[in-house]
């Protein structure tokens, strides 16, 4: 075995085994002489030890390596991970001479500090030689864990903070957060359980800076002066906004000009807690001449109303656009008319061939997605009732009627998710509505409990009826359809009505699985 191999294979014992102390590693590889001889030589017979080791040197140590050699070692064994704050300190329990080298190091070694919540801060920070410090605490109770607080109280050395499951209220917290944190590249907050009204964050939270910020997480949070904070963070890739309480609203308007000075904005998350934050009608402008740029995002989502993502998406252009993933709630009317155009300027995202439409008991959603690449949008409506469902979503995917994003679906599903309830749907004007977009389907799949429901809608077309509706279908999957069990659920007066128009349909019920 190669000697820096074994070695390596030493340190990472050492890693996975604080106890462990030294290694002692063979130079060459025993293979000249065999096994059998081997254990036929006796400790107390030096003539024949020396015989066995003839020609293979002096046995060298992990500790008679050069320091260099070490180094490289440790750095390859050490995890790329935030594990490596929890395993480097094994290396520095080992001997003195790695305790030095290691603290000698710490830029090439990348150390970090790792305080949790079983580490007592406040005891042990001045042990440890001044390295930046992360904190990762969960279920933190601010008004009476004081390590948390010992941890902040060197904001030079804080390097990334993760608070979740945070306990109100936060002055604590505000108090020793008011000074800048100058080398903090990544900051979570998450305050704990859903909809619990909290303080929002003062404007002179950090200071109103954060240059090196290349990650940011609120989550439950308001910070009305979140967009000061953002116009300093020159390097954030990752800007995470979820469930965003109503006293933490900030405008489309404010929030696109924060955005424009993200250009290496790779992931953006917007997500309100409620519809009740939407813009003002009386206050909503007309879209600007000119948008903000985002030229590195390529990840979005959004929750919320549909006023509000149009109003943002009015003054905001993203060319390398490749996922979007859109929740909106429950609301009668919904406005995207902006979206084809701020996803039609990222040409990777032009190619959409399938929907999938699924129902779940309190949501329904459209993916839209490629066989060829990776890009995909997705709708989410929050709302209840097959028929409720089908009416939003037939609302929604009608606005996209003509852009690239439904113009160019061939291949189409409709899903129910196991364990949710249908009730049976009387009028099937909403289908017709819902299919009405997808003139380029050539392939329609309809899951088994949804059958019924398609067949009430489409039974009734005949004659030039019957070639309005999906005028490209080729193919209909409907797995263990029978089609005689209820003359209302019969959609065979419709593949009757296609074959007698010269446009015929595949019916296919054997052997097919969603």
């Amino acid at each position: 075995m190669n000697p820096h191999k074994r070695t390596r294979k030493s340190i990472s014992g050492v890693l996975s085994n604080s106890q462990s102390r030294s290694v002692d590693i063979p130079h060459h590889s025993p293979s000249s002489t065999s096994p059998s001889k081997i254990h036929k030589i006796k400790k107390g017979n030096s003539k024949k030890r020396s015989i066995a080791t003839r020609g293979r040197g002096p046995p060298v140590t992990i500790c008679s390596l050069p320091d260099d050699v070490l180094l490289d070692i440790f750095e390859f064994c050490l995890p790329d991970t935030v594990d490596r704050a929890r395993a480097w300190p094994k290396l520095v329990h080992v001997c003195q001479s790695w305790r030095y080298l290691v603290f000698a190091s710490p830029l090439r070694l990348n150390l970090r500090l790792l305080c949790t919540n079983r580490t007592p801060a406040r005891k042990t920070m001045d042990v440890w030689p001044p390295l930046p410090i992360e904190i990762q605490y969960f279920s933190v109770d601010l008004r009476v864990d004081d390590n948390v607080i010992a941890a902040l109280e060197h904001p030079n050395r804080v390097h990334s903070i993760f608070l979740g499951g945070i306990s109100i209220p936060l002055e604590r917290l505000v108090a020793v957060m008011q000074e800048p944190f100058p080398a903090m590249e990544a900051l979570t907050l998450q305050v704990e359980g859903p909809g619990r009204t909290v303080p929002a964050l003062p404007k002179t939270f950090l200071r109103g800076s954060a240059p090196h910020l290349r990650s940011l997480t609120l989550d439950g949070i308001a910070f009305p002066a979140l967009p000061r904070l953002l116009l300093s963070s020159d390097y954030l890739v990752d800007l995470t906004l979820d469930r965003i309480p109503q006293n933490g609203y900030i405008s489309p308007e404010t929030m696109a000009r924060s955005l424009s000075a993200l250009t290496r904005l790779v992931n953006l998350s917007i997500k309100f807690i409620s519809s009740t934050s939407r813009p003002h009608l009386t206050n909503r402008r007309p879209p600007p001449l000119s948008r903000a740029v985002l030229p590195a995002l390529t990840n979005f989502n959004f929750c919320g109303v549909s006023e509000y993502l149009e109003d943002l998406m009015a003054q905001i252009n993203a060319p390398l656009l490749r996922a979007a993933r859109i929740t909106f709630f429950n609301q009668l009317v919904f406005d995207i008319r902006q979206l084809p155009r701020l996803i039609g300027h990222a040409p990777t995202l032009m190619t959409y061939d399938t929907a999938e439409i699924h129902f779940y008991t309190d949501c329904i959603v459209v993916v839209f997605s490629s066989m060829t690449f990776n890009d995909f949008l997705t709708f989410q409506i929050s709302c209840r009732g097959v028929d409720w469902q089908i009416s939003s979503m037939a609302q929604l995917c009608n606005q996209l009627s003509g852009s690239f994003i439904i113009s160019s679906i061939e291949t189409l599903y409709i899903q129910e998710i196991q364990g949710m309830t249908l009730e049976d749907v009387m009028d099937g004007t909403p289908w017709l509505e819902l299919f009405h977009p997808f003139t380029a389907v050539r392939t329609l799949y309809i899951s088994h409990p949804m059958q019924s429901h398609v067949a009430s809608a489409l039974r009734g077309l005949s004659g030039e009826l019957a070639m309005q509706v999906l005028p490209a279908l080729e193919t209909l999957r409907v797995p263990g359809y029978q089609g005689s069990g209820s003359e209302r659920h019969d959609m065979w007066p419709f593949i009757i009505a296609r074959q007698r128009s010269n446009h015929p349909v595949v019916v296919q019920t054997k052997g097919m699985s969603s």
